[in-house]
């Protein structure tokens, strides 16, 4: 299932390098980026707490509104 594009944020973690090391594992071996890996391990550990993501802000439109 796809999911719409939205904006990323940037976030420095700080972890044991054992940590780093499982954490940069797990990704190589599904062939995901850490970024992706994080994103899954958050989401499957949410699911199973049994939470939802807030719903996202409205983006507001930057293009002028048409004046017929």
């Amino acid at each position: 299932m796809a999911r719409p594009k939205s904006k990323t944020e940037a976030t420095t973690l700080k972890m044991t390098p054992e940590v780093r090391d499982l954490w940069e594992r797990c990704a190589a071996t599904e062939h995901r980026t850490l970024t992706n890996m994080f994103e899954v391990m958050v989401r499957e550990h949410a699911k199973k707490l049994k939470l939802k993501p807030a719903p996202a802000p409205a983006v507001q439109s930057t293009e002028p509104p048409d004046n017929k």
